[in-house]
């Protein structure tokens, strides 16, 4: 094996290269995010990169997510982050870590965490930040429109106050993430494939999402669509605040559950259906279409940039949730055409979403600082 790195033309030792420090700010440390977070710091090349990841916790976060960053490279901090109480003094917390690791990038997930974050790194000798939001605030549905220009302001304020490299996860993220700033790139979120090669048949008429049962997944929708098909069984895999809106009698709700079984029951039912008002880019989408399910979908940003409308999946009108009944029937009855859908949809993710992609992506992303001082010291 050629133990070298390369860089900007240079073959290093690699025994002699300083290690790219990374220090993660992680306010939503549940479902999507999470699992990003999880899947580029555990994958990264331990032989490069240090990550150290301050993260809050949630009512969903994994109970043993310590499990979950079991790498060598990868070390875990808690930080309490989820309420205006806490602001303060994870601020102080993210400036001293900084100062103490020494990160060569900052990387921030999430609206919380990219405000604090940057106010924490202002006058600190970390230039290189890095702000992953996962789906902006200001397109949230389910606040006023004043609430909205208010998450706006205060995202182009902070920019502004502490300039930072926006890494959006679609085309269509993007696009919002130009209102702010013109440093801003696309880096698709993505899975490992390995856990969705092999294809599970299914004999059952279940519909079934995936996620917190919040106002952003939509479950009024959710439930009006169960109702009006009676003869099917409707299975939200997961839990949230909202889950008293789902009363029709044909829904299951699992509760939370490990990735790996939420991931099973994805698999084990026939269509996926994602009734959300907003997205970024849904992991649960990417999942279900990596294991070869028919996906029926809102026609928002994040849906639209995985779904090809009658190709890899459907797109449906958010006020019309008959257009979702009549998709699913169809679905149900014809199972030619679900694993015609299914299939096209695993092969877009496979040639579009692979984990080895974006890491690659990831690992140039972080290692920019730490190459450039390299290279300064290589000139003295």
């Amino acid at each position: 094996m050629d133990n070298t790195y390369y860089t900007t033309g240079m073959k290093t030792p690699l025994s002699t290269i300083e290690k790219t420090r990374v220090l993660y700010v992680v306010e939503s440390f549940s479902t999507g995010v999470y699992a990003i977070v999880r899947d580029i710091a555990c994958n990264l090349n331990p032989d490069r990169f240090t990550v150290l990841i301050l993260h809050s916790l949630r009512n969903d976060s994994p109970k043993n997510y310590e499990k979950d960053f079991q790498s060598s490279h990868v070390t875990l901090q808690y930080v309490p982050m989820g309420s205006f109480k806490d602001y303060v003094t994870a601020t102080k917390i993210i400036r001293k870590t900084i100062k103490t690791f020494k990160p060569h990038t900052l990387h921030l997930h999430s609206s919380k965490a990219g405000l604090l974050g940057r106010i924490a790194a202002k006058f600190s000798p970390c230039k290189h930040i890095l702000y992953s939001p996962h789906g902006f605030s200001f397109i949230r549905t389910d606040v006023s429109n004043f609430s909205r220009k208010i998450f706006f302001m205060l995202e182009y304020g902070i920019n502004k106050f502490n300039k930072s490299k926006l890494i959006a996860v679609s085309e269509g993220e993007l696009v919002h993430a130009h209102k702010i700033t013109s440093n801003a790139i696309v880096i698709n979120n993505f899975i490992n494939l390995q856990d969705f090669n092999q294809r599970v048949e299914t004999t059952k008429p279940y519909v079934v999402t995936s996620g917190r049962i919040t106002a952003a997944r939509n479950p009024h929708l959710f439930n009006l669509i169960a109702e009006q098909l009676p003869e099917l069984q409707f299975i939200w895999v997961g839990d949230g605040p909202q889950r008293e809106i789902l009363t029709a009698p044909n829904i299951t709700i699992t509760g939370l559950l490990s990735r790996s079984e939420a991931i099973a029951y994805v698999q084990k039912f026939d269509i996926y259906i994602q009734t959300s008002l907003w997205e970024g880019m849904p992991v649960s989408i990417l999942e279900a279409m990596a294991s070869g399910k028919p996906v029926v979908a809102t026609d928002i940003i994040g849906n639209r940039d995985l779904i090809t409308h009658n190709k890899t999946g459907f797109l449906c009108n958010l006020d019309d949730p008959n257009q979702f009944i009549q998709l699913i029937k169809e679905l149900h009855e014809d199972k030619e055409l679900r694993l015609k859908i299914g299939q096209a949809a695993h092969t877009y993710i496979k040639n579009n979403h692979d984990k080895q992609q974006a890491i690659a992506r990831y690992e140039k992303e972080y290692s920019q600082n730490n190459s450039s001082i390299l290279e300064k010291k290589n000139e003295h």
